[in-house]
């Protein structure tokens, strides 16, 4: 069986979607035809090449996605608590 080859560019685009745009890695992963372990390695590989090439000044890509990452979160335990409490109002508003 072939391994298949991606470019860099590819492997680049993808692991903007990832870190930059939100995309879920699973769904990314069924979309592309991409093995999940695979593209959290380009993930941490484009990480680490942005570090590499950030200045002293500029902030560090590593903290920038872990905060990226915990924003994310925080908005989807946001989003369901708003859920609950549109419900809770709806169901005492019925009375």
């Amino acid at each position: 069986m072939k391994r298949r080859q991606y470019t860099a560019e590819f492997k680049k685009d993808t692991a903007y979607q990832i870190i930059i745009e939100g995309v879920a890695v699973k769904e990314l992963s069924a979309r592309l035809g991409v093995p999940i372990s695979q593209l959290y390695r380009w993930k941490a590989e484009h990480i680490e090449e942005m570090e590499a090439n950030n200045p002293a000044a500029a902030p560090s890509p590593k903290k920038m996605a872990a905060e990226i990452d915990e924003l994310r979160k925080e908005l989807a335990k946001s989003k369901r608590m708003n859920e609950i409490l549109k419900k809770t109002v709806g169901f005492f508003s019925q009375d």
